[in-house]
């Protein structure tokens, strides 16, 4: 694996903006335990930004009515912490050091207090005596955009079990170096969008290839000869910025190349137009954001990136292989940051944000550093993130809340260790969805690869430094 593919710009990691707030006291009597009192708060500060009108839950919990409906059943699913989606927990292998900005996730207080109000029968109490908490919830596009690309023509994408992946090149215009501040995509057909990445193209190369067709396959990459990545989206990453003062660069003519991969269903054909928003900033920020991709490695042989032993490995050889019915296989991998790419120096960086990139059979990541050469007031390892209750169809990144100064470093010589669990059972109802889809009556084994079948260990940091001259 070649160093471009370990280290590149984008954009597209994202954090909700939902306030939190504690919404109970362990000192509450239970019969004060009411919808009006206790669990209308805390469903607005945790719920309401999706279960809401003109939300994208497929249903609203914005009155005593509706939830009450749904109190059952949500006492379940938060209790299972499949709800709010927030995959990124403490457990006893990782205790992470930071707090995190925007999180969504409930308590265990919070969470036995809504089970104990509907085991009391979910009392609506006196909503006079307590107005309705008052929410301004996350747009789900960017409010402050100044541009909007999208396909040229639409893709039809035919049923069937076969992924394809398409590159459409698009001109921005830019006339001078421009600096990203925020990014989001738009995909067209959430039914068939897996992903969406978009590349910067210096020398316009992709729209030769696209010719009048508009596009062209790409499956592996933009297939031109010096991308870098701009942007990226997966499934539940919403609107975001790279932070105060920071942004990504575009340089002066720069063409992009928006590659969407498409998962097909098997048995209706869509036709998708997907696109994607920036903010473009008005001046040159204080700090450059650069993302650091890492991960999937493919043997133990690396310079750089090494895949690890595992307790399934066949011949006790390290391969990347997920063999059927383990609920609990783990892929580990190891990455030293260089000291130099090419002739430019890898200097230290603030991690702004870390997340986590698995397909169906994930359901945990956890990602740990080493440093070589601690700077003062960091630790010499730590545990960055762990996402126990990972889920392909609500993918994020975890920003880390606090200054620069305080935010957890990356450097040269440090190593970071990625390990991803994996449930290859039919108690995965994404593994059950991909033996319908291949028609199989079994868990099949899975490799590594890059269609939505394959699997992946992939870890993101959004990093920052401070902007020079040469910038």
């Amino acid at each position: 694996m070649s160093i471009r593919s370990l280290f590149a710009s984008l954009g597209g990691i994202a954090v909700v903006a939902v306030a939190v707030s504690a919404c109970s006291s362990s000192t509450e009597e239970d019969e004060g335990i009411t919808y009006a009192k206790t669990i209308q708060p805390l469903v607005a500060e945790k719920c309401q930004s999706c279960h809401r009108e003109g939300g994208i839950a497929p249903f609203s919990l914005s009155t005593y009515a509706e939830v009450r409906k749904m109190g059952e059943q949500a006492a379940y699913v938060v209790k299972e912490r499949q709800m709010p989606p927030w995959g990124a927990f403490d457990d006893e292998t990782c205790q992470v050091q930071h707090s995190f900005k925007d999180d969504l996730s409930l308590t265990d207080e919070q969470i036995a207090t809504f089970a104990k109000w509907v085991e009391l029968g979910m009392p609506q109490g006196d909503e006079s005596k307590y107005p309705p908490a008052k929410k301004t919830y996350a747009a789900s596009t960017l409010i402050d955009r100044t541009h909007l690309f999208e396909m040229k023509v639409d893709h039809e994408l035919i049923a069937g079990n076969k992924d394809d992946i398409r590159c459409f090149p698009i001109d921005p215009g830019f006339t001078e170096d421009t600096w990203v501040g925020a990014s989001n995509v738009l995909p067209g057909e959430p039914r068939v969008v897996h992903h969406v990445i978009v590349y910067v193209d210096p020398d316009g190369e992709g729209m030769k290839k696209a010719g009048d067709a508009k596009s062209y396959p790409c499956f592996g990459g933009p297939e031109i000869k010096n991308p870098s990545l701009l942007l990226a989206w997966a499934p539940g990453v919403p609107p975001g910025d790279y932070g105060e003062e920071a942004g990504l660069k575009v340089p002066k003519g720069a063409h992009l190349i928006m590659q969407v991969h498409y998962h097909p269903s098997p048995t209706t054909t869509y036709r998708d137009k997907s696109g994607f928003e920036l903010k473009v900033l008005p001046y040159k920020p204080g700090f450059v954001a650069q993302v650091v991709l890492a991960g999937n490695a493919e043997s133990a042989d690396g310079d750089l990136l090494k895949l690890m032993p595992g307790p399934n490995d066949p011949n006790g050889k390290p391969q990347f292989v997920i063999p059927p019915n383990v609920p609990d296989h783990t892929e580990t991998m190891e990455l030293t940051i260089p000291t130099k790419i090419g002739d430019v120096d890898i200097p230290q960086m603030a991690i702004n944000a870390v997340g986590a990139h698995m397909h169906w059979a994930g359901v945990d990541m956890k990602i740990e550093i080493e440093r070589a050469a601690p700077p003062e007031g960091q630790p010499q390892k730590e545990c960055l993130l762990g996402t126990p209750k990972y889920d392909f169809n609500w993918q994020r990144g975890y920003q880390y809340a606090g200054p620069v100064d305080k935010l957890p470093s990356i450097g040269p010589g440090d190593k970071v260790r990625f390990t991803c669990k994996y449930n290859n059972t039919t108690s995965n109802r994404h593994v059950v969805k991909a033996m319908s889809e291949l028609r199989l009556s079994s868990p099949a084994e899975i490799t590594l690869g890059e269609e939505t079948l394959d699997e992946m260990c992939l870890g993101v940091f959004v990093a920052t430094r401070r902007a020079t001259l040469l910038d």
